[in-house]
């Protein structure tokens, strides 16, 4: 979202982020006005996070609930900070977590909505375009009800702030079924690429594909510590699942470290949001807080990470060798697809992950046999990732959205 943000200001429109205030200084440096959401994610307690972290890494229901829990606990902030933002006549782009709450705003205060998904949730026959699917590899009305299905199982988590807003704004609360219909009437942007997510051709008629929104290449000056260590040896294998909450972080990074001892590779492993500093790693091994995935990535000889939209993006189109280890959402998808393009080998879901399987992942990214297979599926992607001009596309739409009311013409490419 960032990344529109500051496409959008480029094209002359004043843009403000709402967001949780850990993203503070990320949305200032990139020149945009700041809203935060009074909430952090070190405002939680560890054992609220332990808890959390356990029901997260299991799937499925278990991660429904837990999101929707959190969501519960943060609404209150979450509202105030969208109430303070948004004046009538804005336009309000709003994620799959918010956009119930952006046309709650339309229907108060007369904002315009558009939609921003950086995932295929709507329901399609087509596997490979279908975040939820039964037959993931193939064209199958039963993807279809798959779709509905999981939409429906969603809609408590995705209206969970909604509600809460719509309560106080004394608004009537959104269905499942009325999310469903807004999902297919609000005008929404689709940031995946075409090469990811092959159009199936029976979306409905408000989702515009654009392509993947990615940053400039930044320009980033690396810690000496880490520039050193990527000078020292070979290319390392990057471990990290982001902002996914774990309950024992320290055995996680342990887990991460015997692994890649085992595989015989250096690594830099990313430490999770919220954990304390491990102890010392050993010098094969480099502990890192932050930094650009567009900067890193490349560096790598290959990637393990969660499969979330954005990082699974930045991997291929660093054209390195990559794997999912899933906790759920979009996350299985991704990892499905990554897969499908012969960029890395099958996804596995956290709750399935140990050590072995963890050197077994590494090993197949790394080792040259194996490898080589793995790197021309990723070279490929991330040639046809640098011919898309998806926030090109998005910043048109949405300009003619807001002066034609008619965002979704279907005439501009994603690709160049």
């Amino acid at each position: 979202m960032v990344a529109l943000g500051k496409a959008l200001k480029n094209s002359g429109m004043p843009v403000t982020v709402v967001a949780l205030r850990d993203f503070a200084q990320f949305v200032e440096d990139a020149g945009l006005s700041f809203m935060p959401i009074d909430w952090s994610l070190t405002d939680e307690t560890p054992q609220y996070r332990a808890e959390l972290a356990a029901k997260v890494a299991g799937g499925g229901l278990p991660f429904l609930r837990a999101v929707t829990g959190w969501l519960a606990d943060i609404a209150p902030q979450v509202t105030a900070a969208e109430m303070a933002a948004v004046e009538p006549g804005d336009l309000v782009v709003a994620g799959v977590m918010s956009i119930d709450d952006a046309v709650a705003l339309q229907e108060a205060r007369g904002c315009i909505v558009a939609g921003a998904l950086m995932a295929p949730i709507l329901p399609t026959a087509s596997g490979p375009s279908a975040g939820f699917a039964l037959r993931p590899h193939g064209r199958s009305v039963l993807n279809r009800w798959a779709g509905r299905a999981g939409i429906a199982a969603c809609a408590p988590m995705f209206t969970t702030t909604g509600r809460h807003l719509r309560d106080q704004l004394n608004l009537q609360r959104t269905g499942a079924l009325g999310f469903s219909r807004l999902l297919q009437t609000v005008p929404t942007l689709l940031a995946t690429s075409p090469l990811v997510t092959p159009p199936p051709g029976d979306w409905p008629g408000n989702i515009c594909q654009t392509g993947r929104w990615f940053h400039d290449a930044p320009t980033w000056e690396p810690p000496a510590d880490l520039a050193e260590f990527l000078a020292a040896g070979d290319p390392p294998v990057f471990i990290g699942f982001g902002s996914m909450p774990s309950p024992d972080p320290s055995a996680d990074v342990e887990l991460m470290t015997q692994a890649a001892r085992r595989a015989g590779r250096r690594a830099v492993i990313g430490l999770t949001w919220g954990s304390i500093d491990p102890v010392a790693p050993p010098p094969d091994v480099y502990h890192l807080r932050d930094a650009p995935h567009r900067w890193l990535f490349p560096r790598m000889a290959g990637i393990i990470h969660h499969g979330g939209a954005g990082t699974t993006a930045s991997a291929l189109l660093a054209g390195v060798p990559n794997a999912v280890v899933a906790f759920g959402g979009d996350q299985p998808y991704y990892g499905r697809r990554i897969h499908g393009l012969g960029a890395g080998p099958a996804p596995i879901k956290r709750s399935k992950l140990t050590g072995d399987r963890l050197t077994e992942l590494i090993t197949t990214l790394t080792q040259p046999a194996q490898a080589a297979q793995w790197l021309a599926g990723a070279t490929e992607a991330r040639s046809h990732l640098l011919k898309e001009r998806g926030l090109e596309v998005a910043v048109e739409r949405l300009s003619t959205l807001m002066t034609n009311d008619d965002p979704l013409a279907r005439s501009t490419s994603a690709t160049q």
